[in-house]
């Protein structure tokens, strides 16, 4: 065992106590932005800015086919700061990604005319609040045009990645449309499938002024595979690199999402595998400078970590926070009976070992949909996405994490067993990484919440002792205390010993501590008045270490608290009540 400084723990419960001073938190959050039914509201992209985050992408009515554009500017913690959006009956228009300038905004999509049924890229420049700068329509008389991502060049201009609809080949084509600062379209290069559909999902412009962009190759029912593309300045290709990962039998059906370029001037590339509509697994691979593959992770179907089986995801972004891990994310789906959506985050080391992942959802009962990520300055995550559920229609939804991808404070709990001075402990705690044990007689233990292996402590005499266990998780604690009595072996005793009621004098609620041996049944907790007579009789349920009763209904004076058991009173304490 370790000995730890006092100090150390003094300073932990110092900071403890500052941090909960804050009524909201920064770090994390879930929110829903849109109207109620029958309005659908999508968060197809997320940015990060210096006072909170833009986010946004669709809105349309579920009742007939009309879609606008959907903005949402919040603050750091979650909140709407406003929302805007397009309402024009003459036309759909969405939003897939976006790009913060500081002072502005442009947002990239397409725009269907419905008189002409036609669709043409639609890019959208916007101040801070909303007001339009510029916006720009591109495309030809006879295709359609779609936006799928967006990015700034050197010359502080725009590449925009998507696809083209041939009007002859009635196929998809990948496109790549470079703009200048005003939004004015320079250059664009059509990207054919040899015997299917191209399409690009994300494009990067190189230190060197070359591009690189990502997406999937001739694509149909039962086949496509991961495509990478380098091209020069001028969007002429250099060199590509195609990638297949069969999971099911005779199906192959690979789409490349998004990338992240690496130290050693590699990628690491996620996207998904499988066949169109109906087995898809999540994938993340990392390749070296020469396109080689060094390491691949198709997901498991267990996605929950609870071993319940979810059969189809796609990754739809990667990044690095630092060169050392990859974190994605992701949306899934439940195969289980009930089919529901969830949103995913995976982080996988340098390697591609799995280091943990985590599921969200708006309510047991809500589908969630992830399809945007971003890491935080925090250390955190910020994903949008969508929610749909009972309670709110269909929303766009943002989900802000902390460094491990929780959405909530750590939480510290455990249980613990004792057999004359030897004392097992039983980790419970939630939403942390590392924990520590303090005994209560100067040692400590630290411990990892991964660990299943309980630890197991000798205290030197009989007590009592309080034992804490400080859960951490991302610079936050949480803290749990407990009193044992190591050396009591009469169960009596022991609940004697332990049973405290707090506070006393009390108003309208008190909260009750004990240990009950879990052999004793049928506990009750009686509050008498000090002639004897019962005023309420209720069993214990379980074993709680706490429970809070409702006394609002006494009046002034003073009673007994006890606990019951069999007609044997186990312990008493004696209560004020002050109104």
């Amino acid at each position: 065992m370790m000995k730890i400084l006092n100090l150390i723990f003094l300073k932990i419960i110092i900071l403890m106590a500052v941090s909960g001073l804050q009524a909201q938190s920064s770090k994390y959050f879930k929110k829903n932005y849109g109207d109620f039914y029958p309005y659908v509201e999508n968060g197809r992209f997320v940015q990060i800015l210096s006072d909170g985050y833009l986010t946004g992408g669709d809105r349309f009515i579920n009742t007939n086919t009309e879609s606008d554009y959907f903005i949402v500017k919040t603050d750091k913690f979650g909140n709407s700061v406003y929302q805007y959006s397009k309402n024009d009956t003459s036309s759909n228009c969405y939003f897939y990604d976006a790009i913060d300038l500081g002072n502005s905004w442009v947002f990239a999509g397409v725009w269907e005319n419905n008189i002409q049924d036609k669709a043409q890229t639609f890019v959208l420049k916007t101040d801070t609040t909303g007001n339009v700068i510029w916006e720009k329509f591109i495309g030809d008389s006879l295709d359609e045009n779609l936006a799928y991502c967006i990015s700034k060049t050197i010359d502080n201009g725009f590449i925009l990645g998507g696809l083209l609809v041939s009007q002859i080949t009635g196929k998809n084509e990948g496109t790549l449309t470079k703009l200048d600062s005003s939004g004015n379209e320079q250059w664009t290069r059509v990207y054919p499938g040899l015997i299917a559909n191209n399409n690009i999902y994300h494009v990067e412009q190189n230190a060197d002024s070359t591009y690189t962009f990502i997406g999937g190759k001739d694509l149909y029912i039962y086949n496509g595979d991961i495509w990478l593309v380098h091209t020069d300045v001028n969007g002429f290709e250099i060199s590509s690199n195609i990638y297949e990962f069969v999971t099911v039998p005779n199906s192959d059906f690979n789409v490349g999402q998004h990338f992240s370029k690496t130290s050693d001037n590699g990628y690491i590339i996620s996207g998904s595998t499988g066949f169109l509509g109906g087995f898809t697994r999540g994938i993340i691979f990392k390749i070296d400078s020469t396109g080689q593959i060094v390491w691949e992770k198709v997901m498991s179907q267990f996605p929950d970590g609870n071993g319940n089986p979810w059969w189809s995801y796609i990754i739809k972004s990667v990044i690095l926070p630092d060169q050392s891990v990859v974190s994605a994310g992701g949306i899934t789906v439940n195969a289980n009976g009930n089919t529901q959506w969830r949103a995913l985050l995976i982080k996988v080391d340098s390697t591609g070992n799995e280091l943990w992942r985590r599921v969200y959802a708006y309510n047991n009962q809500a589908d969630t949909y992830g399809y945007a990520m971003e890491a935080t300055p925090d250390g955190g995550f910020i994903i949008a996405g969508r929610a749909e559920g009972p309670n709110i229609g269909a929303d766009l939804y943002l989900i802000k994490t902390n460094c491990l991808g929780f959405w909530q404070a750590p939480k510290a709990d455990f249980s613990v067993i004792w057999n004359g001075s030897t004392a097992t402990f039983y980790n419970l705690s939630g939403r942390a990484d590392t924990c520590i044990y303090y005994f209560g007689d100067g040692d400590s233990a630290i411990v990892l919440l991964t660990d299943t292996t309980p630890v197991v402590h000798t205290y030197a005499g009989s007590g009592p002792y309080t034992p804490y266990l400080l859960a951490f998780a991302c610079g936050e604690v949480d803290t749990l205390n407990q009193t044992i009595y190591t050396g009591i072996n009469n169960e009596y005793e022991l609940i004697e010993k332990s049973f405290t009621i707090f506070p006393n004098p009390a108003t309208d609620k008190i909260t009750l501590s004990c240990i009950i041996p879990s052999n004793l049944t049928e506990v009750n907790l009686l509050i008498t008045d000090l002639t004897g007579r019962v005023i309420s009789s209720n069993q214990i349920q379980g074993n709680p270490r706490e429970l809070e009763v409702d006394i609002s209904y006494l009046h002034n004076g003073s009673y007994l608290v006890s606990l019951d058991h069999n007609g044997n009173i186990l312990a008493s304490r004696k209560l004020m009540v002050v109104k």
